[in-house]
């Protein structure tokens, strides 16, 4: 638990879509409140509550002491700039006040590059019968932004893919960045691949999943995949789901909260 006066929220940003699923908005309304009542769930946009409006509910219910904890894949303009202006920050950490109380709020990095994305990544592919040679794609958001961790944490999913045994493995992205999708399934085709399995490192299903990613690939909107012309034949995609509500984001989140203030 928790002590008192400290307490933790969980960032998330929540996209226009058109496809009604199951994912980090409602997780964020299951998970709010079960088991520690010091966990507090903010949006950053559409959903609601909004960021301001948890903290507003952390300091009505006595916290003065509070842990940012974003819901992103990696580190990038959002988490560094944006969440901490919806707190009343100039950077990631500070003293604001609600209420007329001083309100010490710290915010702690995203998920980022290592084994837990990964590993998420690798059992996905695991359940969709994905094999060591059949084309793994590896696709991220993009980024215009030159400090975004975005990018490491992409290539670092593809080189533990390929160390966990996967011989055929690319990586790509929405936008912004180079290579591009078209790209990256070309050359999985070029080294043979007959089906190639999408994994998306991203939090949850919205526009650029949803139709923009697809539209690259060549498949239906909102699809799990289809048949697609790549390299002069007929090539099997199959669109795995993004990380959204694995259970292991959360224990990493609750476990960063309890190891920084010693619980």
């Amino acid at each position: 638990m928790i002590a008192d006066g400290k307490g933790y929220t969980c960032c998330r940003v929540r996209n226009q879509e058109r496809e009604p699923r199951r994912g980090h908005g409602e997780t964020g309304r299951q998970d709010e409140g079960q088991g520690d009542p010091r966990r507090y769930i903010g949006y950053f946009r559409v959903s609601s509550p909004s960021i301001p409006e948890a903290m507003e509910k952390m300091v009505a219910d006595g916290i003065d002491d509070v842990l940012v904890i974003p819901y992103y894949i990696a580190e990038g303009k959002m988490t560094r700039t944006l969440i901490p202006e919806k707190l009343g920050l100039p950077c990631s950490y500070g003293v604001t006040e609600k209420f007329g109380r001083p309100v010490k709020v710290r915010t702690a990095p995203a998920f980022g590059a290592g084994d837990l994305l990964a590993n998420i990544l690798c059992d996905k592919l695991a359940d969709a019968g994905a094999s060591k040679d059949d084309g793994i794609l590896v696709l991220g958001h993009g980024t215009l932004d030159p400090l975004s961790g975005n990018a490491e944490a992409v290539a670092d999913a593809e080189n533990r893919l390929r160390r966990y045994g996967f011989a055929n493995v690319a990586h790509a992205y929405n936008e912004f960045n180079e290579p591009r999708i078209a790209d990256a399934v070309a050359a999985l085709v070029s080294k043979g691949a007959d089906r190639i399995v999408a994994v998306p490192m991203f939090i949850a299903m919205g526009l650029h999943l949803g139709e923009e990613i697809p539209e690259q690939i060549g498949i239906p909107p909102y699809s799990a995949g289809g048949d697609i012309e790549a390299g002069g034949r007929k090539v099997h995609v199959d669109y795995l789901r993004p990380v959204e509500d694995d259970p292991r984001l959360c224990d990493a989140m609750i476990k960063l909260a309890r190891d920084f203030y010693g619980m």
